[in-house]
């Protein structure tokens, strides 16, 4: 383990053009380097590097962050796999952190089980070409399915034998403990005999690997027409393997996904290989089971582009479905391929060329409405409420998308392909979007993690401000948010003077550290961030200044080990625009334009201001839905509290010179 010394010296050491242009050439504009975006395909650079801050950000995709980050997406290396990397480049030399005793058990039981998934990997992958059995039974079904000799060595698959202990004895007998057979799930215990035998024999083998190539676990597959069994049979959840994190294929697949910034996901391992073999590299596949939200992110981590090539039968339809609401709900791009009748993706890739398999999959994609639209035309006939009924699940699809104009034409292509009114589908959508953030807010009440206002906002230290009248517009609360965060970060190391209450509880102006204003003002009127990323930040602000004393600088965050910390950062950091005065006067977003201590002033008391008075909005908001459901000595104590929030609401309005309509 690194040492946070070592780490910080390493970190110090680094000049992220030099470590970048190990990778990407780079050329010289101004003060920065560009260079086209190795996470995307572009002819025009947008790819660029402030030796300055030592960051990237890429105007194209959006990829931001530090050296670390770097080469945790470029390389796919861990984060201490990283910063191992540079410390070789620097010559720097590591010290590796003592462990405590809790640590030293947790990685030896981790490495315990790699080394046995290694090991039986390699067992019965010599099974398979060695053993008489092997070649008989395990290789003649691979040859049957066409799967060429150097993509079994790629994919390092394999055969358990069909004696039913034979890798169990032979684990033991290279001294590996029954207790590490078991927490693995290669071994199972006979409760009659009380003997170790084989989870998989009789069984062609699927190494499952994590993102790095470490095997984790298995898939196999049996070899006959036996009703009783599974057909396949997988590793069960370790302290290293969890079903729902993984997607089979996709350490061969991530560099692929991300060059070609798209995704092919298919239900089964063997569909993966197939088409993996047929040159189509950029396939993972779910194994079978139900796609689940820690996979799509997976897969956003290298791509916004996913073509779903699920089965076409009832079942595989449903999946389907299901798996695209959750892509667009991720904000992520959705097609689908349909594939011939009795043809799934390891068939046809048999039954055809590459070049032919790859203008099929070109040539048949679709998009989510398209092929929703196809399915109702198709099941519905002359059934209007059957229609009906499938027409809303569309909607409901569309209504879960987070872009507004993506929303807006996939209505339009819905209209013109059902033959429906636009202005209809408009307005089921609404209903739509309205009743997914009723239920959203529902389930936010209900979780204990989200804390629920319990009290007043107290707006403190307001005063009336000669500022312009401006007219209240649509802007999202998540975006003062990100404001506020911008505001933090950029001002951080800088004084600013405003209105305080001092101890005789009289308002006068103070000089103070602007980051310790900020700090006290949020926490004193106990205002959350509904965006996690901006509330993990705020959080280290916050206990950097309580627990150490010390306030946090643009590089603590940008080295920070959290990816989602570091990109948001370095993405705040670079800009390539300059933003409009006439745009801020239209939407009263306040943003850092530090030309003088007046204007340094203004934005931190006016940006403060916008996001008190939007999470006010949203209090009364949600008071007045709660209002509903409430009578008598309730209701008389919400309707209080809604009047003063109304009047909190207005004295900010005043302030920042907003006409409420």
């Amino acid at each position: 383990m690194i040492s946070s010394q070592d780490r910080d010296k390493i970190l110090e050491a680094v000049r992220i053009e030099d470590v970048i242009e190990q990778f990407v050439p780079l050329k010289r504009r101004g003060a920065n380097y560009v260079a086209c975006c190795p996470f995307h395909e572009e002819k025009t650079p947008s790819f660029s590097v402030n030796p300055a801050r030592n960051i990237f950000k890429c105007f194209g995709c959006g990829k931001a962050g530090n050296a670390v980050t770097f080469l945790m997406d470029h390389n796919h290396y861990s984060y201490t796999e990283a910063l191992r990397w540079l410390a070789q480049r620097y010559g720097i030399q590591i010290e590796e952190k003592e462990l405590t005793p809790e640590e030293i058990k947790a990685k030896d039981e981790k490495d315990e089980l790699y080394n046995i998934n290694e090991f039986a990997q390699k067992y019965f992958y010599n099974n398979l070409l060695q053993t008489e059995e092997g070649k008989a039974i395990g290789l003649s079904y691979f040859t049957e399915r066409e799967v060429s000799k150097q993509t079994i060595d790629t994919w390092g698959l394999g055969y358990c034998m069909q004696k039913s202990d034979d890798f169990s004895l032979h684990a033991l007998k290279n001294g590996y403990t029954e207790e590490v057979l078991l927490k693995s799930g290669l071994s199972l215990k006979s409760e009659k005999t009380g003997k170790l035998y084989d989870r998989f024999h009789s069984r062609v083998t699927f190494p499952i690997y994590n993102v790095a190539g470490r095997v984790l676990g298995f898939s196999a597959r049996i070899l006959t027409n036996d009703k009783t069994k599974a057909k396949y049979v997988n590793s069960p959840e370790t302290i290293i393997y969890t079903k729902g994190n993984v997607l089979f294929g996709l350490y061969f697949a991530k560099s692929e996904i991300a060059k070609q910034d798209v995704c092919y996901l298919v239900e089964g391992n063997v569909d993966a290989v197939m088409m993996h073999q047929n040159n189509v590299k950029n396939v993972v596949a779910s194994s079978g089971t139900a796609l689940t939200e820690q996979q799509v992110k997976l897969i956003k981590r290298y791509t916004n582009n996913v073509v779903i090539l699920y089965d076409g039968d009832s079942a595989g339809i449903h999946a389907t479905i299901r798996a695209t609401d959750m892509f667009l709900k991720e904000g992520i791009h959705v097609k689908t391929v349909l594939f011939p009748d009795n043809d799934d993706p390891d068939s046809f890739a048999r039954k055809h060329t590459q070049d032919e398999f790859h203008k099929f999959l070109r040539d048949n994609a679709q998009n989510f409405i398209t092929y929703r639209a196809n399915l109702i035309n198709e099941q519905t006939k002359n059934d209007p409420i059957q229609k009906a009924s499938l027409v809303k699940e569309i909607v409901h699809s569309i209504s879960l998308i987070p872009d507004l104009i993506e929303r807006n034409v996939y209505i339009q292509q819905c209209s013109s392909l059902l033959d429906m009114s636009e202005q209809i589908l408009t307005k089921e959508l609404s209903q739509q979007m309205r009743k997914n953030s009723f239920e959203k807010n529902k389930k936010e009440q209900q979780s204990e993690e989200t804390p629920q206002p319990s009290q007043d906002i107290p707006i403190t230290n307001t005063h009336t401000a000669t500022v312009e009248q401006k007219i209240e517009e649509p802007i999202t609360e998540e975006e003062q948010e990100r404001a506020l965060i911008k505001v933090l970060i950029s001002y951080s190391d800088k004084d600013t003077t405003q209105l305080v209450v001092n101890d005789d509880n009289v308002m006068e102006y103070a000089k103070m550290n602007a980051t310790e204003y900020i700090l006290s003002e949020i926490l004193a009127d106990d205002i959350k961030f509904n965006n996690n990323t901006y509330q993990k930040i705020f959080d280290l602000y916050v206990s950097s200044y309580t627990q150490d004393g010390k306030i946090l600088s643009y590089k603590d965050l940008i080295n920070n080990q959290d990816e989602e910390i570091v990109s948001m950062v370095c993405n705040m950091l670079i800009s390539p625009y300059k933003v409009s005065d006439r745009w801020l006067d239209k939407y009263n977003v306040s943003v850092p334009m530090p030309e003088d201590q007046i204007s340094i002033d203004r934005d931190i008391r006016e940006t403060l201001l916008l996001l008190k008075y939007h999470k006010i909005s949203s209090r009364i908001l949600s008071m007045e839905k709660q209002l509903k459901d409430k009578a008598g000595e309730e209701a008389m104590q919400l309707l209080y509290s809604i009047t003063i929030n109304k009047k909190i609401k207005i004295r900010i309005a005043q302030e920042l010179g907003i006409i409420i309509k």
